[in-house]
């Protein structure tokens, strides 16, 4: 792992993506099933595949459904290198945010890549050997030890679960002297809710990396004010790819030497880009990832210069499927929500939940239940509703976490295929 630590310095080239995902293209067309067949019935072979340009206008997209649907009704088959056995490799699963899980097999060296890659990344985000942390995790990675250097006491980690009760983490937090966090950030919020509520001073950590999901404005500063951290990050990724990009200031910085993204179905926001992201993972061969569309939506900048590797991702706006279905046909996005409810400093979380196409509820958690407030955030979702949906508001105290230890904004039910969004 040291060595994929320290090879993680020399910073990534043009060249060097050209040349890795022109190789995987030939590497899939010859050893993996499934990419052998999209290739052929979008009628190209790598022969049409010369350089990054043609990658990104020819070949064929992936919806991650899709690609979930095969694994599950062929366990893997055909996504996998021929030339491998599954129960040889290292199988890393998803938490199914999106309601399927999915299973990425790697190989040793596959893996320990991604360790130092991942180490690499904390250390830039501020981790140092001296700091204790607590790693909030998916319970299928919830690992004693996972480093040789913890046994050394350096890089002292604990690992806890969204399955642990709260209070057993708080108190574990304060015994343990803990001042790193990172991981996902529906459960550290819930941490961070516990210290405020119960009026626990929360520990002023040296480092906070929530990730996982799409964190708002009103969860930065929510964290910010809790845990009043020196050194600050959000890491963007998912299961395919791991992390795809780290966010050290107002942009994230895509990981071009591990993951290469594109957009499709972009529209121009004056110099911005938005789009659905296509990501390419460079490091995958045993269970290549090529132009997977992962569901989420995200903001660019300088999408002119993909080519350059000089396009970095200003927001995530959520995933495609956040919509907010109108007795009418039409759609509200859940970046709409995002973007009106999260301005208000004193929100701490919201959620919109749609059961009929007639009505929804609004889940509302803020922090000062003042009259002042309630009529400001009530007067912007009678603008945001009024003539258009019935609604009501509801007024909690917590907003649970969905069963895969996420909290999405806005979950519904209802399918309208022949509808267009606004």
């Amino acid at each position: 792992m040291i060595k994929e630590f320290l090879a993680w310095h020399i910073k990534s080239s043009p060249r060097y993506v050209e040349k890795r995902i022109l190789r995987l293209v030939r590497h899939a067309w010859e050893n993996v099933p499934f990419y052998r067949n999209k290739m052929e019935k979008a009628d190209i072979s790598p022969a049409d595949i010369k350089c990054l340009e043609d990658y990104v206008g020819k070949f064929p997209k992936t919806t991650s459904a899709e690609y979930r649907a095969h694994q599950q009704s062929t366990n893997s088959k055909g996504l996998i290198d021929v030339r491998l056995r599954p129960e040889e490799l290292i199988e890393d699963r998803s938490s199914g945010s999106s309601g399927i899980t999915i299973s990425m097999h790697r190989t040793l060296r596959e893996n320990e890549i991604n360790r130092g890659r991942a180490f690499w990344h904390l250390i830039r985000a501020g981790l140092r050997p001296w700091h204790r942390i607590l790693a909030v995790v998916p319970p299928l990675q919830m690992v004693k030890c996972d480093s040789i250097l913890q046994s050394f006491g350096i890089f002292r980690r604990t690992t806890v679960n969204y399955t642990m009760p709260i209070q057993e983490i708080v108190e574990l937090t304060q015994r343990s002297e803990i001042n790193v966090i990172y991981g996902q950030k529906s459960f550290i919020h819930l941490i961070a809710d516990y210290f405020s509520t119960h009026g626990i001073p929360a520990p002023k950590l040296e480092l906070l990396i929530p990730g996982a999901e799409k964190v708002s404005e009103s969860d930065r500063r929510f964290f910010l004010d809790t845990f009043h951290p020196t050194r600050y990050c959000e890491f963007y990724g998912a299961t395919e790819t791991y992390l795809i990009a780290a966010r050290h200031d107002d942009n994230y910085q895509p990981d071009y030497k591990a993951v290469f993204f594109s957009l499709a179905d972009t529209k121009t926001l004056g110099d911005l880009t938005s789009g659905s992201i296509l990501v390419t993972s460079l490091i995958n061969e045993a269970q290549p990832v090529l132009k997977i569309e992962l569901g989420d939506r995200v903001v660019a900048r300088n999408y002119d210069k993909l080519y350059e590797m000089g396009t970095t991702i200003v927001e995530v706006e959520g995933r495609n499927n956040d919509y907010l279905v109108l007795p009418n046909g039409d759609r509200i996005s859940g970046a709409t929500f995002y973007a009106t409810l999260e301005y208000f400093p004193f929100m701490r979380q919201f959620k919109i939940v749609q059961e009929s196409v007639d009505d929804c509820t609004v889940l509302l958690k803020i922090s000062e239940s003042s009259e002042e407030n309630r009529t400001q955030v009530e007067s912007v979702l009678l603008r945001l509703f009024e003539g258009k949906i019935r609604y009501k508001i509801e007024y909690v105290k917590d907003i649970p976490m969905d069963p895969n230890g996420k909290t999405k904004i806005l979950t519904s039910n209802i399918d309208r295929p022949q509808i267009c969004a606004h």
